[in-house]
């Protein structure tokens, strides 16, 4: 039997929705399955923090004064993430996953950059230092409303103040980070594609 132009359309076009439900269940499930993590989120570039409806999540975490900057900036394709008062942390990267699994048990595909904190001089007064990284996704898709008021937090936040906003995370076995959600004020925006 011979199908036409507009049955093979419709079994393309079928198939290709059939392949896109499977794919939103399969990353659905490996986000569930997942070690889930709270990582702290700022503004970082105020020109591209906001653009349409999702939010630019970029996880940052400051320095105090006596602290360094974690081994294995801008070379590890593995940052192991450690726990630090009800958040988790780039404990440092390496090159491997096992090498990243002996710096901190979990372990996430990406990498991070750190400026370190700086000394008081002269007429200039002492600097925390920030560590950022990319983990892989980097927005966070929600209403206009809500992405402006989670733009405005962003913007707000100061250092030594208390963070306001975080990206909630999960961890694959594969060593993926996927994007659960945002806590912005204690208010949580979930990540939910169905």
């Amino acid at each position: 039997m011979k199908l036409g132009p507009a049955a093979r359309i419709l079994a393309v076009a079928a198939v290709c929705a059939i392949a896109l439900v499977g794919l939103v269940i399969r990353e659905g499930m490996a986000r569930d399955a997942g070690a889930e993590v709270l990582l702290p989120i700022e503004a970082v570039d105020p020109r591209a923090l906001l653009s349409g409806h999702y939010v630019t999540v970029a996880p940052t975490w400051r320095l105090d004064p006596a602290e360094r900057c974690p081994p294995g900036q801008d070379g590890g394709a593995w940052v192991a993430l450690t726990p630090r008062g009800g958040i988790h942390v780039v404990a440092g990267a390496a090159a491997t996953r096992e090498a990243a699994q002996r710096l901190a048990p979990l372990v996430a595909r990406g990498g991070f950059h750190c400026n370190p904190p700086r000394d008081a001089s002269g007429d200039s007064p002492a600097q925390p230092g920030v560590v950022q990284a990319t983990l892989g996704p980097e927005r966070f898709h929600i209403d206009q409303d809500d992405a402006e008021r989670v733009d405005r937090v962003l913007r707000e936040q100061t250092p030594g103040a208390p963070t306001r906003a975080f990206a909630v995370m999960s961890i694959g076995a594969d060593g993926r980070a996927r994007l659960k959600g945002l806590i912005v004020d204690d208010r949580r925006f979930d990540l939910d594609w169905l």
